[in-house]
Protein backbone atom coordinates (compact mmCIF):
# COMPACT_ATOMS: atom_id res chain seq x y z
CA UNK A 1 0.00 0.00 0.00
CA UNK A 2 1.58 3.33 -0.84
CA UNK A 3 2.81 5.01 2.41
CA UNK A 4 1.27 8.28 2.19
CA UNK A 5 -2.04 6.52 1.71
CA UNK A 6 -1.68 4.19 4.46
CA UNK A 7 -0.80 7.20 6.15
CA UNK A 8 -3.82 9.29 6.14
CA UNK A 9 -5.80 5.94 6.68
CA UNK A 10 -4.38 6.08 10.24
CA UNK A 11 -4.95 9.89 11.24
CA UNK A 12 -9.17 9.11 10.13
CA UNK A 13 -8.67 6.00 12.28
CA UNK A 14 -6.90 7.53 15.43
CA UNK A 15 -9.26 11.13 14.96
CA UNK A 16 -12.66 8.48 14.92
CA UNK A 17 -11.35 6.25 17.49
CA UNK A 18 -8.93 8.25 19.85
CA UNK A 19 -5.86 6.86 21.37
CA UNK A 20 -6.07 4.74 24.18
CA UNK A 21 -4.86 7.02 27.03
CA UNK A 22 -7.44 9.79 25.66
CA UNK A 23 -11.36 9.46 26.26
CA UNK A 24 -13.24 7.25 23.41
CA UNK A 25 -14.99 9.52 20.36
CA UNK A 26 -18.36 8.83 22.41
CA UNK A 27 -17.74 9.30 26.04
CA UNK A 28 -19.72 11.76 28.54
CA UNK A 29 -17.87 14.52 29.57
CA UNK A 30 -20.20 16.60 31.83
CA UNK A 31 -20.29 20.00 30.81
CA UNK A 32 -19.25 19.23 27.21
CA UNK A 33 -21.11 17.16 25.61
CA UNK A 34 -19.09 16.95 22.46
CA UNK A 35 -16.19 14.36 22.23
CA UNK A 36 -12.70 15.27 21.80
CA UNK A 37 -10.14 14.13 18.85
CA UNK A 38 -7.03 12.83 20.98
CA UNK A 39 -4.40 15.01 21.63
CA UNK A 40 -3.87 18.90 22.72
CA UNK A 41 -2.51 21.00 20.18
CA UNK A 42 0.31 23.76 21.67
CA UNK A 43 1.55 26.58 20.03
CA UNK A 44 4.41 28.98 20.94
CA UNK A 45 3.71 32.56 21.99
CA UNK A 46 5.65 33.30 18.72
CA UNK A 47 3.44 31.27 16.78
CA UNK A 48 0.52 32.96 18.27
CA UNK A 49 1.32 36.52 17.19
CA UNK A 50 2.64 35.15 13.55
CA UNK A 51 -0.75 33.14 13.17
CA UNK A 52 -2.86 35.80 14.19
CA UNK A 53 -5.33 33.11 16.28
CA UNK A 54 -8.28 35.10 18.30
CA UNK A 55 -10.96 33.29 20.37
CA UNK A 56 -14.22 34.49 21.33
CA UNK A 57 -16.63 33.50 24.06
CA UNK A 58 -19.83 30.91 22.98
CA UNK A 59 -22.17 32.86 23.43
CA UNK A 60 -26.77 32.36 23.20
CA UNK A 61 -28.30 34.60 20.94
CA UNK A 62 -31.57 34.13 19.11
CA UNK A 63 -30.07 33.34 15.71
CA UNK A 64 -32.37 34.05 12.61
CA UNK A 65 -31.67 32.90 9.20
CA UNK A 66 -33.08 30.42 6.02
CA UNK A 67 -33.57 33.19 3.29
CA UNK A 68 -31.11 35.65 2.76
CA UNK A 69 -32.71 38.54 0.69
CA UNK A 70 -31.05 41.60 -0.93
CA UNK A 71 -31.93 44.88 0.48
CA UNK A 72 -31.43 48.91 0.72
CA UNK A 73 -32.18 51.12 3.46
CA UNK A 74 -34.63 53.73 2.40
CA UNK A 75 -36.37 57.16 3.69
CA UNK A 76 -39.86 56.83 5.55
CA UNK A 77 -41.94 58.79 3.49
CA UNK A 78 -44.28 59.30 6.17
CA UNK A 79 -41.35 61.09 8.17
CA UNK A 80 -40.13 62.93 4.96
CA UNK A 81 -41.34 66.39 2.76
CA UNK A 82 -40.92 67.64 -0.24
CA UNK A 83 -40.46 71.67 0.14
CA UNK A 84 -42.61 73.42 -3.06
CA UNK A 85 -43.91 76.53 -3.44
CA UNK A 86 -47.23 77.05 -4.83
CA UNK A 87 -46.66 80.21 -6.75
CA UNK A 88 -44.33 81.14 -9.07
CA UNK A 89 -41.37 83.35 -7.65
CA UNK A 90 -38.02 84.70 -7.28
CA UNK A 91 -35.81 83.11 -4.28
CA UNK A 92 -34.61 86.40 -2.08
CA UNK A 93 -32.98 84.34 0.38
CA UNK A 94 -31.72 80.55 1.92
CA UNK A 95 -31.90 80.35 5.48
CA UNK A 96 -30.87 76.57 5.62
CA UNK A 97 -27.62 74.73 4.37
CA UNK A 98 -27.55 71.24 3.03
CA UNK A 99 -27.36 68.81 6.03
CA UNK A 100 -28.55 71.00 8.18
CA UNK A 101 -30.86 70.10 11.29
CA UNK A 102 -34.35 72.06 11.12
CA UNK A 103 -37.52 71.78 13.27
CA UNK A 104 -40.98 72.16 11.98
CA UNK A 105 -42.46 75.40 10.93
CA UNK A 106 -38.55 76.68 11.10
CA UNK A 107 -37.74 79.38 7.79
CA UNK A 108 -36.09 77.43 5.05
CA UNK A 109 -36.53 80.51 2.13
CA UNK A 110 -37.52 83.77 1.72
CA UNK A 111 -39.22 84.23 -1.61
CA UNK A 112 -40.85 87.50 -3.62
CA UNK A 113 -43.85 86.51 -6.20
CA UNK A 114 -45.92 88.73 -8.50
CA UNK A 115 -49.23 86.19 -8.19
CA UNK A 116 -48.57 86.59 -4.36
CA UNK A 117 -48.39 90.73 -4.03
CA UNK A 118 -51.54 90.41 -6.33
CA UNK A 119 -53.69 87.61 -4.10
CA UNK A 120 -52.56 89.72 -1.32
CA UNK A 121 -54.31 93.07 -2.95
CA UNK A 122 -57.09 91.06 -4.26
CA UNK A 123 -57.78 89.92 -0.35
CA UNK A 124 -57.46 93.72 0.74
CA UNK A 125 -60.12 94.91 -1.73
CA UNK A 126 -62.21 91.98 -1.27
CA UNK A 127 -62.07 92.64 2.61
CA UNK A 128 -62.90 96.32 1.65
CA UNK A 129 -66.22 95.29 -0.09
CA UNK A 130 -67.28 92.99 2.22
CA UNK A 131 -67.24 96.53 4.89
CA UNK A 132 -68.93 98.49 2.46
CA UNK A 133 -71.65 96.19 1.66
CA UNK A 134 -72.14 95.08 5.13
CA UNK A 135 -72.47 98.92 6.08
CA UNK A 136 -75.30 99.35 3.26
CA UNK A 137 -76.79 95.97 4.19
CA UNK A 138 -77.21 97.11 7.74
CA UNK A 139 -78.46 100.80 6.93
CA UNK A 140 -81.08 99.24 4.44
CA UNK A 141 -82.08 96.48 7.20
CA UNK A 142 -82.66 99.41 9.89
CA UNK A 143 -84.38 101.47 6.96
CA UNK A 144 -87.09 98.87 6.32
CA UNK A 145 -87.41 98.23 10.26
CA UNK A 146 -88.65 102.01 10.40
CA UNK A 147 -90.71 101.69 6.91
CA UNK A 148 -88.75 103.72 4.78
CA UNK A 149 -86.78 101.71 3.15
CA UNK A 150 -88.52 98.92 0.30
CA UNK A 151 -88.12 95.61 0.10
CA UNK A 152 -86.33 95.23 -2.64
CA UNK A 153 -83.40 97.58 -1.42
CA UNK A 154 -83.22 95.77 1.24
CA UNK A 155 -82.37 92.37 -0.48
CA UNK A 156 -80.68 93.98 -3.29
CA UNK A 157 -78.04 95.13 -0.34
CA UNK A 158 -78.56 91.68 1.14
CA UNK A 159 -77.49 89.79 -2.15
CA UNK A 160 -74.50 92.34 -2.52
CA UNK A 161 -73.15 91.38 1.22
CA UNK A 162 -72.99 87.66 0.66
CA UNK A 163 -71.13 87.83 -3.08
CA UNK A 164 -68.64 90.31 -1.65
CA UNK A 165 -68.21 87.44 1.59
CA UNK A 166 -67.83 84.80 -0.76
CA UNK A 167 -65.54 86.39 -2.98
CA UNK A 168 -63.58 87.51 0.70
CA UNK A 169 -63.40 83.29 1.40
CA UNK A 170 -62.15 82.91 -2.48
CA UNK A 171 -59.36 85.35 -1.97
CA UNK A 172 -58.49 83.73 1.43
CA UNK A 173 -58.42 80.56 0.50
CA UNK A 174 -56.16 81.60 -2.62
CA UNK A 175 -53.50 83.13 -0.20
CA UNK A 176 -53.46 80.21 2.12
CA UNK A 177 -52.76 77.94 -0.50
CA UNK A 178 -50.06 80.19 -1.93
CA UNK A 179 -48.81 80.19 1.66
CA UNK A 180 -48.83 83.94 2.47
CA UNK A 181 -51.88 84.73 4.45
CA UNK A 182 -48.49 86.03 6.88
CA UNK A 183 -47.13 88.69 5.66
CA UNK A 184 -47.25 91.54 3.41
CA UNK A 185 -46.96 92.87 -0.27
CA UNK A 186 -45.07 90.22 -3.01
CA UNK A 187 -42.58 88.61 0.35
CA UNK A 188 -43.38 85.44 1.60
CA UNK A 189 -41.36 82.78 3.93
CA UNK A 190 -41.51 78.85 3.22
CA UNK A 191 -41.20 76.93 6.42
CA UNK A 192 -40.52 73.26 6.84
CA UNK A 193 -43.58 70.85 7.61
CA UNK A 194 -41.72 68.74 10.13
CA UNK A 195 -38.34 68.24 12.32
CA UNK A 196 -35.84 66.25 10.08
CA UNK A 197 -32.53 67.01 8.44
CA UNK A 198 -32.43 68.78 4.91
CA UNK A 199 -31.49 66.12 2.59
CA UNK A 200 -31.72 68.11 -0.59
CA UNK A 201 -31.81 71.61 -1.76
CA UNK A 202 -32.18 72.93 -5.01
CA UNK A 203 -33.12 76.66 -4.04
CA UNK A 204 -30.23 79.64 -5.09
CA UNK A 205 -30.69 83.15 -3.98
CA UNK A 206 -31.97 84.89 -7.34
CA UNK A 207 -33.25 81.85 -8.97
CA UNK A 208 -36.29 82.66 -10.86
CA UNK A 209 -38.95 79.25 -9.05
CA UNK A 210 -42.32 78.18 -10.46
CA UNK A 211 -44.88 76.60 -8.68
CA UNK A 212 -44.55 73.40 -7.73
CA UNK A 213 -40.38 73.58 -7.58
CA UNK A 214 -38.98 71.46 -5.61
CA UNK A 215 -36.89 73.41 -3.36
CA UNK A 216 -35.98 71.47 -0.02
CA UNK A 217 -36.60 68.01 1.11
CA UNK A 218 -36.57 67.27 4.56
CA UNK A 219 -36.39 63.76 6.17
CA UNK A 220 -36.48 62.93 9.77
CA UNK A 221 -34.16 59.88 10.25
CA UNK A 222 -34.83 58.99 13.48
CA UNK A 223 -36.19 55.85 11.90
CA UNK A 224 -35.78 54.16 8.64
CA UNK A 225 -37.25 51.97 6.26
CA UNK A 226 -35.13 48.81 4.99
CA UNK A 227 -36.67 47.56 1.90
CA UNK A 228 -35.92 43.77 0.71
CA UNK A 229 -36.27 41.65 -2.16
CA UNK A 230 -37.97 38.14 -1.91
CA UNK A 231 -37.29 35.99 -4.92
CA UNK A 232 -40.25 33.65 -5.86
CA UNK A 233 -39.20 30.55 -4.00
CA UNK A 234 -38.37 32.40 -0.98
CA UNK A 235 -42.10 33.79 -0.89
CA UNK A 236 -42.91 31.68 1.99
CA UNK A 237 -40.64 33.18 4.61
CA UNK A 238 -42.29 36.18 3.83
CA UNK A 239 -44.62 37.41 6.34
CA UNK A 240 -45.91 39.87 8.71
CA UNK A 241 -44.10 39.85 12.18
CA UNK A 242 -41.19 37.41 10.63
CA UNK A 243 -37.77 38.24 12.82
CA UNK A 244 -34.89 39.73 10.50
CA UNK A 245 -32.19 40.69 10.59
CA UNK A 246 -30.63 43.40 8.36
CA UNK A 247 -26.67 43.94 7.48
CA UNK A 248 -24.68 46.13 5.30
CA UNK A 249 -21.81 46.07 3.34
CA UNK A 250 -20.80 48.92 4.18
CA UNK A 251 -21.15 47.75 8.86
CA UNK A 252 -18.99 44.05 7.93
CA UNK A 253 -19.85 42.56 11.06
CA UNK A 254 -22.91 44.37 12.62
CA UNK A 255 -26.13 43.77 12.44
CA UNK A 256 -29.52 45.41 13.36
CA UNK A 257 -32.36 43.34 14.61
CA UNK A 258 -36.01 43.89 13.38
CA UNK A 259 -39.40 42.42 12.16
CA UNK A 260 -41.05 42.49 8.85
CA UNK A 261 -43.52 45.09 9.22
CA UNK A 262 -44.74 44.88 5.36
CA UNK A 263 -45.29 42.10 2.51
CA UNK A 264 -46.18 43.35 -0.84
CA UNK A 265 -49.52 41.64 -2.10
CA UNK A 266 -48.14 41.21 -5.54
CA UNK A 267 -44.88 39.80 -7.06
CA UNK A 268 -43.03 42.28 -9.41
CA UNK A 269 -43.85 40.93 -12.88
CA UNK A 270 -39.96 41.75 -14.67
CA UNK A 271 -38.11 40.85 -11.18
CA UNK A 272 -40.32 37.59 -10.39
CA UNK A 273 -39.40 39.13 -6.68
CA UNK A 274 -41.49 40.49 -3.64
CA UNK A 275 -40.70 43.53 -1.93
CA UNK A 276 -40.97 43.41 2.02
CA UNK A 277 -40.42 46.34 4.57
CA UNK A 278 -38.08 46.11 8.02
CA UNK A 279 -38.46 49.54 10.16
CA UNK A 280 -35.89 50.36 11.93
CA UNK A 281 -34.62 52.87 14.81
CA UNK A 282 -31.63 55.40 13.85
CA UNK A 283 -31.05 57.15 16.53
CA UNK A 284 -26.87 58.34 15.59
CA UNK A 285 -28.34 58.08 12.01
CA UNK A 286 -25.79 54.84 10.78
CA UNK A 287 -28.36 53.97 8.69
CA UNK A 288 -27.77 56.00 5.65
CA UNK A 289 -30.80 55.71 3.26
CA UNK A 290 -29.11 54.37 0.05
CA UNK A 291 -26.84 51.90 1.77
CA UNK A 292 -27.27 48.31 0.20
CA UNK A 293 -27.42 45.12 2.43
CA UNK A 294 -29.44 41.91 3.26
CA UNK A 295 -32.33 40.98 5.48
CA UNK A 296 -32.12 37.41 6.74
CA UNK A 297 -35.33 35.88 7.34
CA UNK A 298 -36.03 33.02 9.68
CA UNK A 299 -38.45 29.78 8.73
CA UNK A 300 -41.90 29.99 10.56
CA UNK A 301 -41.19 28.80 14.14
CA UNK A 302 -37.67 28.68 13.84
CA UNK A 303 -34.93 31.15 15.29
CA UNK A 304 -37.46 32.34 18.26
CA UNK A 305 -35.44 30.98 21.17
CA UNK A 306 -32.02 31.54 22.12
CA UNK A 307 -29.35 29.22 21.14
CA UNK A 308 -25.76 28.73 21.64
CA UNK A 309 -23.50 30.28 18.87
CA UNK A 310 -20.17 30.52 17.19
CA UNK A 311 -18.52 32.24 14.35
CA UNK A 312 -18.62 29.96 11.00
CA UNK A 313 -14.65 30.53 11.25
CA UNK A 314 -14.40 28.59 14.01
CA UNK A 315 -15.38 25.43 12.51
CA UNK A 316 -13.28 23.54 11.16
CA UNK A 317 -13.67 19.69 8.80
CA UNK A 318 -11.43 16.99 9.64
CA UNK A 319 -12.14 13.89 8.10
CA UNK A 320 -15.91 14.67 7.14
CA UNK A 321 -16.84 15.43 10.93
CA UNK A 322 -16.58 18.98 12.15
CA UNK A 323 -14.63 20.56 14.95
CA UNK A 324 -13.84 23.61 17.36
CA UNK A 325 -10.71 24.22 19.08
CA UNK A 326 -11.46 25.24 22.75
CA UNK A 327 -8.69 27.32 25.10
CA UNK A 328 -7.84 25.27 27.84
CA UNK A 329 -6.25 28.46 29.75
CA UNK A 330 -2.93 27.61 29.62
CA UNK A 331 -1.36 29.95 26.79
CA UNK A 332 -1.12 28.62 23.83
CA UNK A 333 -3.30 24.82 24.19
CA UNK A 334 -6.16 24.34 22.81
CA UNK A 335 -8.35 21.27 23.02
CA UNK A 336 -9.82 20.05 19.57
CA UNK A 337 -13.65 19.41 19.98
CA UNK A 338 -15.91 17.81 18.02
CA UNK A 339 -19.31 19.33 17.64
CA UNK A 340 -22.92 19.10 16.22
CA UNK A 341 -23.75 21.96 14.49
CA UNK A 342 -27.16 23.46 13.31
CA UNK A 343 -28.83 26.55 11.74
CA UNK A 344 -26.13 29.09 9.87
CA UNK A 345 -27.18 32.73 9.55
CA UNK A 346 -25.34 35.81 8.87
CA UNK A 347 -22.05 33.91 9.86
CA UNK A 348 -23.22 32.53 12.68
CA UNK A 349 -23.51 28.55 13.30
CA UNK A 350 -25.91 26.87 16.25
CA UNK A 351 -23.81 24.59 18.04
CA UNK A 352 -26.00 22.12 19.32
CA UNK A 353 -23.61 19.77 21.00
CA UNK A 354 -19.67 20.10 21.54
CA UNK A 355 -19.17 23.13 23.57
CA UNK A 356 -20.60 24.81 26.33
CA UNK A 357 -22.01 28.91 27.09
CA UNK A 358 -18.73 30.85 28.15
CA UNK A 359 -16.15 28.34 26.03
CA UNK A 360 -13.38 30.51 24.13
CA UNK A 361 -13.13 29.08 20.82
CA UNK A 362 -10.68 29.88 18.24
CA UNK A 363 -12.76 32.24 16.00
CA UNK A 364 -9.38 33.24 13.82
CA UNK A 365 -6.33 31.33 12.53
CA UNK A 366 -8.17 28.05 13.68
CA UNK A 367 -7.13 26.27 10.09
CA UNK A 368 -3.75 27.15 11.31
CA UNK A 369 -4.72 25.02 14.36
CA UNK A 370 -6.04 22.17 12.20
CA UNK A 371 -2.74 22.05 10.52
CA UNK A 372 -1.07 21.51 13.15
CA UNK A 373 -3.03 19.06 14.50
CA UNK A 374 -3.13 16.70 11.58
CA UNK A 375 0.88 17.44 11.54
CA UNK A 376 1.07 15.88 15.06
CA UNK A 377 -1.35 13.02 14.08
CA UNK A 378 1.05 12.45 11.08
CA UNK A 379 3.89 12.77 12.74
CA UNK A 380 2.50 9.67 15.64
CA UNK A 381 2.05 7.35 12.70
CA UNK A 382 5.09 7.53 11.12
CA UNK A 383 6.77 7.01 14.34
CA UNK A 384 4.92 4.01 15.12
CA UNK A 385 6.11 2.14 11.93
Amino acid sequence: MNRYLLLRWMVALSLLMGCDNQPPPHEDRGDHSGQEPSGMVRVSEIGLERSGIRTEPVRRERLVGGVDVPAEVKLNPDRTAHVTPMVSGQIAAVHVSLGDSVKADQALTTMRSVALGEARSSMANARAAVEVARANFVRQEELKREGIGSERAYLEAQGTLRSAESDLAAANERLRVYGGRKGAGSTTVIRSPLDGIVIERHATTGEVVSDGSSLFMVSDLSRVWVVGRVYEQDVAAARIGAPAVVSLQAYPGKTWQGEVSYVSHTLDPHTRTLDIRVELDNPDGTLRPGLFGRISLSPEGDGVEPVLVIPQSAVQRVEGQTLVFVATGEPGVFRPTFVTLGALALGKVEVRDGVAEGDQVVVSGAFTLKSELLRGRLSEGDHAH
